[in-house]
């Protein structure tokens, strides 16, 4: 399989893993409206078990999921030949140790509270592989 044509913002794919049911549900229905494709999941076990996952450029997942946590899944989805950027959250040190773990990778993580419009920027710069364009600011 291939990732999802980029060219139109209806195209891009978005992958979306959380564990509170309530943050992935407000965060599907924002995505949604920006016109993104998205597919949630409720734990990482669950997005590695659909093929069509594979198909979609971006993976945004809450670091800290259990069993299976967001390294693992990005590391497990690389292995079978996706080659999409993952938006990590995180609550304690978006800036630390787990950042240049991420950055290894070409990944970003930031804080789990990220805003609306912070997310939807942070996902349209990893699609288009260009970091530089994202600001805090969205």
């Amino acid at each position: 399989m291939t990732m999802k044509d980029i060219t139109s913002p209806e195209s891009i794919g978005v992958s979306l893993v959380d564990g509170d049911s309530d943050i992935r549900h407000a965060r599907q229905i924002m995505l949604r409206s920006e016109r993104y494709d998205v597919r949630s999941y409720a734990t990482c076990a669950a997005l590695l078990a659909d093929p069509r996952s594979r198909d979609y450029a971006c993976i945004v997942v809450d670091i800290n999921m259990p069993a299976v946590d967001g390294f693992e899944l990005l590391r497990e989805m690389r292995a079978t030949g996706w080659r999409g950027k993952g938006i990590l959250l995180d609550g304690l040190d978006p800036e630390g140790k787990l950042a240049q773990e991420a950055a290894e990778n070409g990944d970003k993580v930031f804080d789990r509270n990220i805003g609306d419009r912070p997310l939807v920027a942070a996902i349209a710069a990893s699609v288009d592989r260009s970091w530089s364009s994202w600001t805090a600011a969205g």
